[in-house]
């Protein structure tokens, strides 16, 4: 009986280092042989006195020192200065020297002092273009660009872009130069694995693989945060280098950490390739990003504007009104819930603000969205948006007219596009609607008198109605038309 035993045992064994086998992670030395020709170091000099020690990539320092996603907002407040220390960088002048103006022997005139901010980049077109981040090279006078095999070029900065925090640059190398592609950010999920490369902490070529751990992270560092997380290991230096896919492709570029130990944790954010590649391109052929416009003002769906609504699901943006004689005018109509963008769904209205951020003005995209519970498919011209415009608006006198249940009272006198609120409270001003708000639907409905709106009220027999209002919300700002469902008193 033991001798039958010990074969099992020695079986079992075999079984379990395959399945370990099996589950151990990819090689990665092909696909780093195959990216690190086009992943330079950079170094973006600017005199000391003008305030870069709080420009560079300190944010690599890990700004997460106060703790919460936001701590990465020290990302956006300065360049690399954590890999050399924020010193100045007077020893690459320590032989200079000059003269007083006249030429007193034995008397010298300090070099000036300069910030230097150190990086990662990579060449995106073999005709001389780099991306990096913004931060990076803020404010520099100077910057210099060395490659894996030692080859320095000074660069120029062909366009800045601070918004999504990134900067191309520009060198004349006489030939092509080895460049990496794009891909599809778009495609990725969490667990799929990641490759970073880039100069951490001064020392050029480094990579670090790791996952995505988490996508369409909001850290509150640029005005389109959409970051890919990555647990693969990002210091001080690193910032924007590339994070590859496994087929070599750039789906991000690496930008922020968040690191109460002032070093990598684990927690690393990318600028998606989505933003960055059309970015990138503007930059390069045109020195700056003009982003498009589509004229809406959207809102969340939530379950009650779903159910009034008869939608199939709480994802997409919902359209509070169209801008008059913009993009979507004649197109798209308020009570429509955008659902996808030039081919890329749209679950939120912030979703679809960056998403349309992503798109240079210019481009005709295709738009998907729900219209009376139909899916329907139009094309819009993305275009540059108009100058701001003086919405002040005085509310008429109004006739108080109570609606009772909601705490709403309106005037009988119609606005000029709907009902004016005179007082909200109850339910209604839980709701968040206040005096001098407009209601301008009713489930779906236009309203066009106090009247029509109470008859209609009278109808729901009790259910919760959805109102369509533009004015001010309850804390005093102005978002633009808005969906309010209102609970009505028991």
């Amino acid at each position: 009986m033991a001798f039958s035993v010990r074969p099992l045992c020695a079986l079992l064994l075999l079984a379990g280092g395959a399945a370990r086998a099996a589950e151990m992670p990819p090689s990665l030395d092909d696909l780093a042989a195959k990216v690190l020709p086009a992943v330079v170091s950079i170094a973006a000099m600017a005199p000391a006195g003008d305030n870069n020690s709080s420009q560079g990539d300190n944010g690599d320092n890990g700004g997460g020192d106060s703790g919460g996603d936001n701590g990465d907002n020290g990302d956006n407040s300065g360049g690399d200065n954590g890999d050399n220390g924020g010193a100045d960088n007077s020893a690459l002048h320590a032989t200079a020297t000059a003269a007083t103006p006249d030429n007193t022997a034995g008397t010298v005139v300090p070099p000036p002092k300069t910030v230097e901010s150190l990086g990662s980049g990579f060449v995106f077109d073999p005709a001389g273009y780099i991306l990096t981040n913004e931060h990076v090279v803020n404010n520099a006078d100077t910057v210099i660009v060395t490659f894996p095999d030692g080859t320095v070029y000074t660069a120029t900065i062909a366009g800045r872009d601070k918004s999504a925090d990134l900067a191309v640059l520009k060198i004349n190398a006489g030939h092509k130069l080895p460049y990496v592609q794009f891909g599809d950010s778009g495609k990725l999920r969490v667990g799929n694995w990641v490759l970073a490369v880039g100069n951490p902490f001064g020392l050029p070529g480094s990579s670090s693989a790791g996952i995505v751990s988490a996508l369409h992270r909001d850290i509150g560092d640029t005005d389109f945060d959409d970051f890919i997380q990555t647990d693969a290991a990002i210091n001080k230096g690193n910032s924007g280098g590339p994070l590859f896919n496994m087929a070599g492709e750039v789906i991000g570029v690496n930008s922020a950490i968040y690191a109460p130990s002032g070093t990598s944790d684990g927690v690393g954010f990318a600028i998606p390739s989505a933003m960055a590649e059309p970015v990138a391109e503007e930059l390069a052929h045109n020195g700056s990003m003009t982003r498009g416009w589509l004229g809406l003002a959207t809102q969340e769906v939530t379950p009650p504007i779903q159910a009034a609504l008869s939608l199939p699901g709480t994802d997409g943006a919902l359209i509070g009104s169209v801008s008059s004689g913009g993009p979507s005018d004649g197109t798209l109509h308020d009570g429509d819930v955008v659902t996808a963008l030039a081919g890329v769904n749209v679950a939120n209205p912030r979703a679809l603000q960056i998403r349309t951020a992503e798109i240079p003005a210019g481009q005709k995209v295709s738009v998907e969205y729900w219209r009376d519970g139909s899916e329907a498919q139009a094309k819009i011209t993305i275009t540059v948006p108009p100058p701001a415009l003086d919405e002040t608006v005085t509310p008429p006198t109004p006739a108080p007219i109570a609606l009772q249940g909601l705490g709403l009272s309106v005037a009988a006198k119609p606005a000029a596009n709907g009902v004016s609120v005179v007082a909200a409270t109850g339910p209604a001003g839980r709701a968040g609607i206040v005096p001098g708000d407009v209601i301008e639907q009713l489930d779906g409905q236009a309203v066009a008198s106090a009247a029509e709106l109470r008859e209609r009220l009278k109808a729901l027999a009790g259910q919760p109605p959805v109102f369509l209002i533009s004015g001010n919300a309850a804390d005093g700002t102005n978002p633009g038309p808005r969906w309010v469902p209102v609970q009505p008193a028991s």
